[in-house]
């Protein structure tokens, strides 16, 4: 069981990474990871991390569940989660650390077009949606970076904030899901961070949850605040924030 210090450190990062996860549908894990793996073995903080932003997932569909759409979920959805598996596989066969750096490159540039250009859009069709989600889901097998890739792509078709917000949540939901299947199969734990056999640690388990909830919640809040011409430029905004940590990692 962790000390006070820790768990407040802890729930301070839930509260900023669900807040800004919600706002632009993506980086909580991009915000808790590298912070968690300074005090955490690593697989731990990924289980860990791995559980909020599932829990936020579900809050975000619930939330944004207005703006869902079947056929994006089916079209983006379904075929980045194939390709993304299919990228996994090719993990190894890639020279990561170089891609890496063009991607940066790429999203820097293309997010600072969309900040330029804010009226640019590609109109939606199933087509271009499935070709989207494929190399979306592609790239982030490879790299582990779903949301961001996911966000990017998704950015293209300039959606309402609504139907960008609550798809984007729930095919986050789908690959949580997933992950979190194959975490328990691997008898995966996060003893380290919050060891579940006393009520103490469900209560501050409960607390996490509910830290997360609040963070959704105000993400909401300044998103409805926010006009639909601006939505995007903030989403392109992070884009380039997450560029840069790329280039310098």
């Amino acid at each position: 069981m962790p000390d006070l210090s820790s768990i407040l450190l802890i729930n301070s990062l839930i509260l900023v990474a669900s807040t800004l996860g919600t706002l632009t549908g993506f980086g909580t894990s991009t915000i808790m990871m590298p912070v968690l793996i300074m005090f955490f073995p690593s697989a731990e903080a990924l289980l860990f991390v791995t559980l909020i932003h599932w829990f936020n997932a579900i809050n975000r569909s619930f939330i944004f569940r207005t703006g869902l759409s079947l056929e994006l979920i089916l079209s983006f959805g379904l075929t980045g989660i194939v390709a993304a598996y299919l990228g996994a596989k090719s993990f190894t066969m890639v020279d990561t650390q170089v891609l890496i750096k063009a991607l940066a490159v790429f999203l820097f540039f293309y997010a600072l077009f969309l900040v330029f250009n804010p009226k640019f859009e590609i109109k939606y069709s199933r087509s271009k949606a499935c070709g989207f989600g494929a190399i979306s889901g592609f790239i982030a097998g490879i790299f582990g970076m779903g949301g961001a890739i996911r966000g990017a792509f998704l950015a293209a078709f300039n959606l309402p904030k609504e139907v960008y917000l609550a798809n984007s949540a729930f095919i986050m939901l789908l690959i949580d899901s997933s992950r979190l299947l194959t975490y328990y199969t691997e008898k995966m734990h996060f003893d380290s961070i919050l060891n579940l056999d006393s009520l103490q640690s469900w209560l501050v388990l409960t607390a996490y949850l509910g830290t997360s909830i609040l963070g959704v919640k105000l993400g909401q809040l300044i998103i409805n605040k926010v006009p639909q011409e601006k939505f995007r430029i903030g989403i392109a905004v992070f884009l380039i924030l997450i560029a840069i940590k790329l280039g310098l990692g």
